[in-house]
C-alpha cells in the first residue's frame, strides 16, 4: 500500500499511523535527500532481519541508521570531540553518512567493529517520524542486493509491496547515494562519493 504525505508539511495523522506500523515490527519504505529507504525501528530485531531477508544481503553488513537531529545522533555514538562535532555540524543535516565509533545504545546487530553508519538527512519526512517514535530508523538503500535502487514510490509497490507494511509517497529523491565518511580517526576518510561534496 502506498500512502501519499505533503513533502513540506506531512500531515499529522498520516505520521502516527507509520508510527504504529513501525512500532508493530512493521518496515517501511519512504524516501530521504538521497534515495529512497527500507527502515524499521533501530530497536525491532525481528523488523531488521525481515530488513536483511527482503535485500539478500548478509547479515554481518551492517545498516545505517538515521536520527531526527544532533541530539539523537549524540546517543547512539561515543564522546565526540570538539573538531568531529564541527565536521558533524557542517555535514548534517545532509547527504552524508558518519561512520563513527557506536554508544551502548546501537544494538548489536547493527554495529560493525564497534562502529556505526549515522545520518540526518535534509528531509522533512525523516526528521519528523523519528522524532515522532524518538528513535532512529535503519535507512538501507531500497533494492535487493547487487540490484540498482528503486526510485519511485510506484516501482518499489511493485517489486517489494507484497514484503513491505507500507510505501510512504512524499517526494522523490535526488537519486544518489549518500557520501560515506569514517570520522573514526584522527583525519577524516572517505568512504564513498555521494551526493554529498568532499572535502566540505
Amino acid at each position: 500500500m502506498i500512502l501519499s504525505l505533503h513533502p513540506d508539511t506531512p500531515q499529522v495523522r498520516h505520521l502516527e499511523h507509520i508510527a504504529e506500523i513501525l512500532q508493530r515490527d512493521g518496515v517501511i519504505a519512504y524516501p530521504t535527500d538521497t534515495l529512497f529507504g527500507l527502515g524499521c525501528l533501530v530497536s525491532r530485531k525481528k523488523a531488521v532481519d525481515r530488513i536483511q531477508a527482503m535485500k539478500g544481503r548478509d547479515p554481518k553488513k551492517p545498516m545505517s541508521i538515521l536520527c531526527a537531529d544532533m541530539e539523537m545522533l549524540c546517543r547512539y555514538t561515543r564522546h565526540l570531540d570538539t573538531p568531529t562535532f564541527r565536521i558533524l555540524k557542517q555535514m548534517f543535516p545532509g547527504p552524508y553518512t558518519a561512520v563513527l565509533g557506536c554508544s551502548r545504545e546501537v544494538p548489536r546487530y547493527l554495529q560493525n567493529k564497534q562502529t556505526v553508519g549515522l545520518r540526518i538527512p535534509d528531509h522533512t519526512f525523516c526528521r519528523a517520524i523519528t522524532r515522532l517514535v524518538n528513535e532512529p530508523i535503519i535507512t538501507t538503500s531500497c533494492n535487493t542486493a547487487g540490484a540498482p535502487p528503486l526510485q519511485n514510490a510506484w516501482e518499489i509497490q511493485d517489486e517489494l509491496g507484497h514484503l513491505l507494511d507500507l510505501v510512504v509517497d512524499c517526494g522523490e529523491p535526488a537519486g544518489l547515494a549518500s557520501t560515506v565518511v569514517d570520522l573514526t580517526g584522527d583525519e577524516p576518510i572517505l568512504l564513498r562519493e555521494g551526493a554529498g561534496k568532499w572535502p566540505l
